[in-house]
């Protein structure tokens, strides 16, 4: 009926609060579908640099862009409320910051124990946002 009314000339009605619900609830979906493909890629950019890195541990240089990026992933999380991803974001950035600075003397116990660490954390976080696109109510629960 209403496309009918302005086909004829008549003036748009309001639209309806059930019609607005859903129109900002499809914006929504779809905004954050967007944000989730550019955390997903920005995390598989840091998994590419960080395997490379844990490949080859003397080349710290591999390590360098992974702090902004884990920076720029924070801000994004911290915007959508996740406050402790965006809190192991930056424990990650540490530890990247510590291993690009530092030459890991791998004969002492333990020294692999960090790329253990970091690689599961960035596999919870990749898990994370996953979720988020899936169940976005449950993954802030998180």
């Amino acid at each position: 009926r209403r496309v009918e009314a302005v086909a004829h000339g008549q003036p748009a009605e309001p639209l309806e609060d059930w019609m607005e619900d859903l129109y900002r609830r499809v914006s929504d979906r779809q905004t954050l579908g967007s944000v989730v493909q550019e955390l997903r890629a920005s995390l598989s950019e840091i998994e590419k640099q960080c395997d490379e890195y844990f490949r080859s541990p003397t080349q710290r240089e591999l390590l360098i862009p992974v702090p902004g990026q884990l920076q720029a992933m924070r801000g994004v999380l911290s915007v959508l409320g996740l406050d402790q991803a965006a809190q192991a974001t930056v424990r990650m950035r540490d530890e990247v910051d510590n291993l690009a600075s530092t030459e890991i003397d791998f004969e002492r116990p333990g020294a692999r124990d960090v790329f253990e660490r970091l690689a599961t954390n960035l596999g919870a976080l990749g898990f994370l946002i996953d979720m988020l696109s899936v169940q976005p109510a449950l993954a802030k629960r998180m």
